[in-house]
């Protein structure tokens, strides 16, 4: 069990159901796609919001 501040202990990966690996190799694939960030400038813009 983690305290506070501790990370939680990760489960060995050969005890994850074999969807778990899939839908955590899918995230991190979508993390790393550099495309799929929006800048500050496009996120204020989408949300109205005037920078300047």
């Amino acid at each position: 069990m983690a305290t506070d501040g501790e990370t939680p202990p990760q489960p060995p990966e050969d005890e994850m159901l074999p969807d778990e690996r899939e839908i955590i190799l899918e995230r991190l694939d979508e993390l790393e796609d550099a495309d799929s960030h929006l800048t500050v400038e496009e996120t204020a813009e989408s949300l109205g919001i005037d920078l300047e």
